[in-house]
């Protein structure tokens, strides 16, 4: 049995987890809401996006216009390769997350200057 959930003229607008990829219906309704990347600050157009999981599909996250947001190439980057987040706030608002630090990371340590060998 799948979920799917249809406007009023009978367009796919959610398919659960069905499928990662977007439905065109939803994505004219994504592009309607977001009208562009909602990354603070970005001025990309909707043309420039791509859909984004909010929870990621690969975790559970539902292809669903809840679940969605649309992010250009650089800032869908900064999501899943810099392990930024972004997230709806309570205003309905998206709010940008920073990813946490890792304390634990050593980094490479060169000699110290003036240093004899």
């Amino acid at each position: 049995v799948t979920r799917v959930l249809l406007s009023a003229n009978s367009q796919v607008i959610d398919v659960g987890r069905t499928t990662r990829k977007i439905p065109p219906a939803t994505r004219r309704a994504l592009d309607a809401r977001d009208k562009g990347c909602r990354w603070p600050g970005c001025d990309r157009i909707a043309a420039w996006t791509s859909g984004h999981h909010m929870q990621h599909w690969s975790k559970g996250g539902a292809t669903a216009l809840p679940n969605l947001v649309l992010l250009c190439h650089r800032h869908h980057w900064l999501v899943h390769e810099g392990r930024w987040q972004i997230v709806r706030g309570e205003d309905d608002q998206f709010v940008v997350v920073p990813p946490q630090p890792d304390f634990l990371q050593h980094l490479a340590r060169g000699p110290d200057v003036g240093a004899v060998a």
